[in-house]
């Protein structure tokens, strides 16, 4: 629940967009007067009777059906994952690069029906920021709900992506290789590599081993995947959804930080963080080599 002197801001906002302010005047409105965290509350909120103007500039957010199909959390739970997310990104993009996350040029890689991307807006303006998946699906619902920035398909085993190459200042598949096969995540970051920019910054996630024993889905062969983990560096689980080039590419993944090292040489591992919200997401921080 927004504070009242916040909810003040949001309808200054609402009534600057009804006398034809652009979206990046609004946002530009919304970033020097709300936390990040209350500029969430808004977004998770919209549409909203109350606040037409925006309701119609900003995009509309997946109902709490969407949003748990695809991440297991909704609404307010969901949006503090988020945020811990996203500041984990910003401070670790000036602890590394010594950069400002703020007007970059940023690519959701993976962004399903844009949860991350959302947040961007409070950093960078729309034309600034690249939200990419292989899911059709995903990608439809980014664009009936107004998703703001530029959206666009990817391949599930990527050669290269649809957007600029060496051109992103900041790039992040959160809550991808935890999913990717050995042959998806080595096309997915091989493609990620021709886009980023000399001096920018990639944000993984990965699991760590003790993931297999905490997933109760898992509980009869945990052990022989934390075998796998602990002997290879990289264990996988595939899912029953359809196969991409006969090989099943979504599932279940763990990785070490050795095996990024070893089998990425055009990666730089520079960083790894955690956050308490979600301790078996493990962020991991690129650069190119």
């Amino acid at each position: 629940m927004l504070l009242i002197d916040e909810a003040k801001i949001v309808a200054e906002a609402d009534g600057l967009a009804a006398r034809g302010a652009t979206v990046n005047e609004v946002l530009t409105l919304l970033r020097g007067k709300l936390s990040l965290d209350a500029f969430g509350l808004l977004l998770i909120g919209l549409p909203r009777a109350d606040l037409p103007a925006l309701s119609k500039l900003l995009p509309r957010m997946a109902s709490d059906e969407t949003q748990r199909n695809f991440t297991g959390n909704s609404g307010e739970i969901l949006l503090g994952q988020t945020v811990s997310f996203v500041r984990a990104l910003a401070y670790n993009y000036a602890a590394l690069r010594n950069c400002s996350l703020s007007g970059a040029r940023i690519m959701d890689y993976g962004c399903g029906y844009g949860r991350i991307t959302r947040m961007l807006y409070y950093f960078a303006n729309p034309e600034a920021i690249w939200a990419v998946d292989p899911w059709d699906l995903a990608v439809s619902l980014c664009r009936d709900a107004g998703m703001l920035g530029n959206i666009a398909q990817s391949d599930y085993l990527p050669a290269s992506l649809p957007a600029p190459e060496a051109a992103f200042d900041v790039m992040f598949a959160f809550s991808v290789f935890t999913h990717t096969s050995r042959n998806a995540t080595d096309a997915a970051l091989s493609a990620l590599r021709r886009h980023i920019a000399p001096n920018g910054l990639l944000a993984i996630t990965i699991r760590p081993e003790e993931y297999w024993a905490v997933n109760p889905e898992y509980a009869p062969q945990a052990a022989a995947y934390q075998a796998k983990h602990a002997a290879e560096g990289f264990a996988f689980a595939p899912h029953g959804r359809d196969t991409v080039e006969g090989e099943a590419t979504y599932g279940d993944t763990s990785m070490t930080l050795d095996f990024l090292a070893a089998n990425y040489p055009d990666w730089r591992i520079e960083g790894a963080d955690w956050a308490l919200v979600d301790p078996y997401q493990r962020y991991v921080f690129l650069t190119p080599a």
